[in-house]
């Protein structure tokens, strides 16, 4: 029971900061503006990592690579805290070889959550309060991948399907991303 708990808050912290940090570098890849008071919020819970770091892994021009390296590693660490609290023929299963290629995976996996969770609360922003002061900063993250499904879609005048076709590419591509987990 122990191990249950410590395991559910681990995926807990690890999956709420692993998508800051998530954010961040795609923040920074759609360069929204760094004194928007969302985006504040976001920098300060990361920079006490993402500093350091950034001395040794400096951003290119477009991708922000030390938000993305540390997500990686801060993924493959909770893979590994997790595989430690599991009884040892797991461990054995599992090699140390393969943590860095499972944390990869568990990027991706929460990357597309997040890209997901942030389409639905756009959607249901949009219906409830369209002048929300977050919509902004969600259309500038999701626009980049909403424009070019609504260039395929029919205009359907006041409804626009594209978050609705984004989800369901999401889920999609999270099925496919559990097939390549297990297989």
């Amino acid at each position: 029971m122990i191990n249950s708990i410590l395991s559910f808050l681990l995926g807990t912290f690890f999956s709420l900061f692993v998508s800051a940090l998530l954010v961040r570098a795609w923040m920074f890849w759609t360069r929204l503006h760094p004194f928007n008071p969302y985006v504040m919020v976001i920098y300060k819970a990361t920079d006490w990592l993402v500093q350091p770091v950034r001395k040794i892994i400096p951003t290119s021009n477009k991708i922000d690579w030390t938000s993305l390296l540390l997500a990686w590693a801060c993924s493959t660490l909770h893979v590994f805290l997790v595989f430690s609290l599991t009884p040892a023929n797991v461990i054995i299963q599992t090699s140390l070889a393969t943590l860095p290629l499972v944390g990869l995976f568990m990027t991706v996996k929460w990357a597309l959550t997040l890209v997901l969770w942030l389409c639905i609360l756009q959607a249901i922003l949009s219906w409830i309060s369209p002048a929300s002061p977050l919509m902004p900063v969600l259309r500038v993250l999701l626009d980049p991948m909403l424009n070019p499904i609504r260039r395929f879609l029919p205009s359907t005048g006041a409804f626009d399907f594209s978050p609705l076709v984004l989800i369901l590419i999401t889920q999609v591509l999270q099925i496919v991303l559990q097939h390549l987990m297990l297989g």
